[in-house]
């Protein structure tokens, strides 16, 4: 790690703008669910959206690379880690309502988000039990679960234009916070699409519309979309959930095609593409990034050669 990495470190640290924490050389591994990743030069905490922004601007202004990590449910990093600043929402995890609007911290955890809500008697969300992401992230993929697109509940996201910001002297950040509403009706999103992807934006609140509901249904309801997921083996081992998206024009979804192609089972290293979904890479024990890019490098390969269809991966590697 540079000496200058750890000046901008310190120098976010003691800003009177930013509160969070700061440290250096964090392992990734900690970090996601796959559990592969070597360390990050710089890895801040921001604890609130103008400590975010504030955290960004510094990177800006010394040349620093930047990456958003959320829950790191989709994420497998490098083994060499990240040279540059990896910003994670954790710490922004706040959830509270008003009249069935839930607002939630990029960072809060959907399973908390649903514990809330089942306390409260919020209905909407139970589709998402045991999904381990969180709002932003489920927000930025537009995630799916049992039918149900996260764009769905979405009534409005507060994010930071980094465009703004990075054109902004630093004398008020405040200006570069959006707040985008969901009025299109669904217009700008689709499966697994958001309208902040490819795009220079950091979500940091999202606002979700739910219904009253009793809370004995919603926690029993919670318990039933758990029990599934449980019995399709998606605690069974470390992984980034789904590996590759599903195309409906295509039809056959794409743990079918890796099953069909004959790699449910094969290893590579310490990574494997589990005997029981086709869809899925578990990290056995010593997995490393390697390892994963070379399986989900494979399947794309055999199920092309057998199919001619080019799957798309949904997993990202940092």
């Amino acid at each position: 790690m540079s000496n200058s990495i750890r000046e901008i470190g310190e120098n976010i640290k003691n800003s009177q703008n930013f509160r969070g924490r700061v440290s250096f050389d964090e392992p990734l591994c900690n970090h996601t669910t796959m559990k592969v990743g070597g360390p990050a030069a710089l890895f801040l905490e921001p604890a609130d959206t103008l400590s975010a922004a504030e955290a960004f601007l510094k990177c800006f202004e010394a040349g620093v690379r930047v990456f958003v990590l959320g829950g790191g449910s989709n994420i497998v990093a490098s083994d060499d880690g990240f040279c540059g600043a990896v910003i994670s929402t954790k710490l922004m995890d706040s959830v509270t309502d008003e009249d069935f609007v839930l607002c939630c911290g990029a960072g809060a955890k959907i399973d908390s988000v649903l514990e809330y809500c089942a306390q409260r008697g919020i209905g909407g969300l139970e589709t998402f039990a045991g999904l381990p992401a969180t709002c932003g992230g489920a927000a930025y993929m537009n995630a799916r679960c049992y039918s149900v697109d996260f764009s769905e509940l979405i009534d409005r996201v507060e994010y930071i234009d980094l465009n703004e910001l990075s054109q902004n002297s630093g004398a008020n950040v405040e200006c570069c916070v959006k707040m985008y509403h969901n009025t299109d009706n669904g217009k700008e999103w689709d499966y697994k699409l958001s309208p902040f992807m490819g795009k220079r934006t950091v979500i940091t609140r999202v606002y979700l519309s739910g219904k009253k509901k009793d809370c004995s249904e919603i926690k029993a309801e919670c318990e039933k979309y758990i029990l599934d997921r449980t019995q399709k083996g998606h605690f069974r081992a470390p992984s980034a959930g789904s590996v590759f998206r599903n195309n409906r024009e295509f039809g056959s979804p794409s743990g079918v095609l890796v099953d069909e192609a004959g790699l449910k089972g094969v290893s590579v290293g310490g990574a494997q593409i589990a005997p029981w979904h086709g869809n899925f890479i578990i990290n056995t024990g010593k997995a490393t990034a390697f390892d994963i890019k070379s399986l989900v490098e494979l399947a794309e390969q055999k199920v092309f050669e057998r199919t001619g269809f080019r799957m798309v991966p949904e997993i990202i590697f940092l």
